[in-house]
């Protein structure tokens, strides 16, 4: 079992309530801005809101390399993304757990550069 210090020393880990909880980045799903709050989205389903605002983790999350802007209040982990999809209300992320987010204009060229084919359907 892993102390509170062994936790500490890890990179991947985000701290919540003065480092009294944390959550590991490989579960968190996506993120969602509330004002001045963040909604956390996590793999088994859980959900927890934070009162730091989205910049705060996307700033910290930048390190992990799986993180990106979908859309200005959404923040998604790219290891659940399974696929991309444009219909006459908008640009869709299907992730692997079921869930469609909204995909802003701007953002989505990003990813149809670099994204495999497979990604994209129209």
């Amino acid at each position: 079992m892993k102390t509170k210090n062994d936790v500490t020393q890890e990179s991947n880990v985000l701290w919540f309530n003065h480092k009294k909880n944390y959550v590991r980045t490989d579960e968190v799903v996506y993120l969602k801005s509330i004002e001045n709050y963040t909604k956390f989205y996590l793999r088994n389903g859980r959900q927890f809101i934070s009162s730091h605002t989205m910049k705060i983790y996307e700033q910290q999350l930048q390190n992990t390399g799986n993180f990106t802007r979908v859309h200005r209040g959404t923040l998604l982990n790219l290891k659940y993304l399974t696929k991309f999809e444009k219909d006459t209300e908008g640009n869709w992320a299907y992730l692997s757990t079921g869930e469609r987010i909204f995909v802003s204009r701007r953002k989505i060229k990003k990813f149809e550069g670099i994204a495999p084919a497979n990604l994209f359907e129209v």
